[in-house]
Formats: C-alpha cells, sequence, structure tokens
C-alpha cells in the first residue's frame, strides 16, 4: 500500500521558517527544505514558484504575526502611549524572531503584488492609524510613519548586531524609548 503524503503549503512554509530561525536565511535552499521534508526537489514546485516566493511567503507570515501582536497589543491605548506600545511591540518581535526578522530587509526584492508587500502595507496602514488617533498634530503620516518604521528596524538591527558590546538589554531600551519619544514628540523648532 501507497504512503498517503500529508504534506501541503503551510507545512513547506513551516519548515522553510524553522531552518531560517535556526539557521539564518543563507541556509534555505530548496535543496534543503526538500531534504527537511524529505521530498525530492522537484516536488517543492507543487507548493511554490521558486526561493524568491517562498522568502516573499515568509516575510508575509513573519508580518501578518507582527501585525497581530501589535493589535492585540494596542487595544484600549490611544494617542502617545499606543504609538510607544507600537514600537515596543514591533522591537520585542523582532528580537525574539533573531534571524527570521531579518527576513524583513528583503522586502524590497518582493514584486509590488506579493503577499510580502500586502502584508507590509497593511501594517503601514495600521500605524497610520494609530497616528492619527493619537492626535499628534502632523500634516502628513508619511514621514512620520517612515520615522518610526526607519528608526525601529534600524535600531533592532544595531542592538542585534551587538554594533554596541557593552550595552545591556536595560540600556538599549532606554535608549530605544528616548529614541520613540523625539519622534513622537518633536521639538517644535523641528515640526
Amino acid at each position: 500500500m501507497t504512503k498517503k503524503r500529508s504534506l501541503n503549503r503551510d507545512k513547506v512554509l513551516q519548515t522553510a521558517v524553522d531552518i531560517v530561525r535556526n539557521d539564518g536565511l543563507k541556509a534555505l535552499t530548496l535543496q534543503r527544505l526538500a531534504h527537511d521534508l524529505n521530498i525530492r526537489t522537484q516536488s517543492l514546485y507543487n507548493y511554490i514558484s521558486n526561493l524568491d516566493e517562498l522568502i516573499a511567503l515568509i516575510g508575509a507570515h513573519l508580518i501578518n504575526q507582527l501585525r497581530q501582536k501589535i493589535i492585540d497589543g494596542i487595544v484600549g491605548l490611544s494617542g502617545k502611549e499606543a504609538l510607544i506600545r507600537f514600537a515596543d511591540i514591533a522591537r520585542e518581535f523582532l528580537i525574539a524572531e533573531g534571524s527570521l526578522a531579518m527576513i524583513i530587509f528583503h522586502l524590497h526584492e518582493a514584486p509590488k503584488d506579493s503577499e510580502f508587500n500586502n502584508a507590509a502595507l497593511q501594517l503601514v496602514a495600521l500605524l497610520n492609524q494609530v497616528i492619527d488617533s493619537s492626535h499628534i498634530e502632523v500634516h502628513d503620516d508619511a514621514p512620520y510613519s517612515h520615522a518610526l518604521i526607519g528608526s525601529v528596524l534600524g535600531f533592532v538591527f544595531i542592538e542585534t548586531s551587538q554594533f554596541y558590546k557593552d550595552e545591556t538589554y536595560g540600556s538599549a531600551t532606554k535608549s530605544y524609548h528616548q529614541m520613540i519619544e523625539r519622534i513622537i514628540t518633536p521639538s517644535k523648532s523641528l515640526a
């Protein structure tokens, strides 16, 4: 009797996520993925078209998880408090995900109509909703959200790269909050 396979796209994606989480993005190849799934490499094409699509799917999965954590974490908050919590959740999530979070830096390689790009746009839309509901006087959401997103990603990148070797998690958190505070409450001369 033939053994029935229970493989599906979700299992392919989860195995790919596990590879990246455990061994880094460079370890993710179609050959490695097929090996870990105990299938032939050619069989992967039943679930994904290529490695770029797989990375985009992982990125979308990651951003959707982050978006949901943010939604759950800011319920009942408003104003500056909601923006700070948004930024804190993003930082905590990206640090916890480690090498998997580095996939976010591949967003620019994904097609504009990809799930990855759509998930990122939904996250930015959520941030813009929080900015709009914060009653912070901003003429245009785009530069404000750019600054916040760029600062969070840049800070986490530097923090996880251990650029500042003597920095503790506590001192990094203090620096992070000072940075976020400056973005959220810019001086009047810059506004």
